[in-house]
């Protein structure tokens, strides 16, 4: 896959654009104003410029192009997101095939000595307290608005013993504290041990923070963890190979736990295994950026190392990315949960099925400000999570509640 093949299939929407603007009797200007776009807009897509969902979407439906505008915007992204993957992939193989004998051998002698890093965790710890308590929350935790974040929210600092924690609070009702840490590991095998055991400590603490806050009873539902990497220890042809295991720390861990001293040794035992043979990338999407940053996304969580950090995303960039994911995920299981349970969803009108499908187009439309770099990372957050299937569901359901 091309760039020049994906440059043709966008002349080919834009040529299909002007025929049905010509078919229907309009200017660029006319359709321009139609619209509530510029005429240099409407110009630079009919001759190949790339434009968002929304605008085709609007034009199909002006021009009664019956779906033809937005199936061939569609073809494009499919296009788009096949080549970023090749991309990706020829990447990771052009950093193995560069490794030569003296650098296998180096790995292998790597793989005896595990290397450790310092690193900042990022744990959201996700509640869903109800839209009819959220204000109340807010309230008694002194919450301010919070700016900058992707969807609407009030947050407050609160007190936590081993790190910089945030209570964040959604007025669709999910609150999200976001606990901040700088730890210092040994190597991989002690932070996968780490993050399970203080993972059930964080969920009995959120819960247990927001109930006495409260006066009722709340179970905070998951962690989800990302790691910021700002000092790795690993020869710099391990280091992609190492980020990745990190992002899938539960692979070093058996089903069965045992005491503490074999689970170690089991543990470290598993990341000399798994480094030997390097892992395969199975469960991962990358969102790095060779030279600048590497990064990957899974369904456990995230792990970024900016190589460059002048020319890399930011953490906020990250945070402000996990906390709208994972809010609206934690919502839209709330919904799916009770469907599930046999009772029709309950939500307010402000946030019924409307609000659901504007945030889905926010989470899967790039924004004029984005870079390639964040369009990447909030693809791979959101691929990974299952997010758009969650959405899908929660939406259905709340549409289906409403026409009965």
């Amino acid at each position: 896959m091309t760039s020049e093949e994906i440059d043709e299939a966008r002349k080919r929407l834009g040529l299909r654009l002007r025929t049905f603007r010509k078919a229907a009797g309009y200017t660029q200007l006319e359709l321009a104003k139609q619209l509530g776009y510029s005429r240099a807009r409407i110009a630079g897509a009919e001759n190949g410029e790339s434009c968002a969902a929304l605008f085709w979407q609007c034009c199909d439906n002006l021009l009664n192009a019956d779906g033809a505008l937005i199936a061939g915007y569609e073809e494009i992204e499919t296009l788009r997101q096949k080549r970023a993957k090749e991309a990706a992939e020829a990447e990771r193989r052009k950093r193995i095939v560069a490794a030569d004998a003296a650098q296998e051998a180096s790995r292998q002698g790597a793989a005896e000595k595990l290397h450790g890093f310092k690193a900042r965790s990022h744990k959201f710890i996700t509640a869903y307290v109800g839209h009819d308590i959220a204000d109340q929350l807010a309230n008694r935790e002194r919450a301010k608005p919070t700016g900058g974040l992707w969807l609407d929210s009030q947050s407050a600092r609160v007190a936590h013993s081993s790190g910089i924690c945030t209570l964040h609070i959604w007025p669709f009702g999910v609150a999200i504290f976001h606990l901040v840490e700088e730890i210092t590991m040994p190597n991989i095998a002690s932070l996968a041990l780490w993050r399970i055991r203080s993972y059930a400590e964080n969920l009995a603490w959120a819960s247990h923070r927001l109930g006495a806050t409260l006066g009722k009873h709340i179970t905070a539902s998951y962690v989800l963890g990302a790691y910021w990497v700002t000092e790795p220890q690993w020869p710099d042809q391990h280091l992609d190979n190492a980020l990745r295991i990190m992002c899938t720390p539960r692979i070093l861990l058996q089903r069965e736990p045992s005491n503490a001293d074999q689970e170690q040794a089991q543990a470290e035992e598993a990341e000399r295994r798994i480094f030997a043979a390097g892992h395969d990338g199975s469960g991962l999407t990358s969102f790095g950026l060779s030279g600048v940053s590497i990064g990957y996304a899974s369904w456990s969580g995230v792990v970024y190392h900016p190589i460059s950090p002048v020319q890399s995303l930011t953490e906020d960039d990250l945070v402000s990315c996990e906390l709208a994911s994972q809010a609206i995920w934690t919502y839209c299981d709330h919904i799916n949960s009770q469907v599930e349970s046999g009772h029709d969803p309950v939500v307010p009108d402000s946030h019924g099925w409307k609000f659901l499908r504007g945030t889905r187009s926010r989470l899967l439309n790039p924004r004029p400000q984005e870079t390639g770099q964040h369009r990447a990372m909030r693809d791979a957050i959101v691929a990974t999570s299952g997010l758009i299937g969650h959405l899908d569901h929660a939406i259905s359901a709340l549409r289906e509640t409403m026409n009965q």
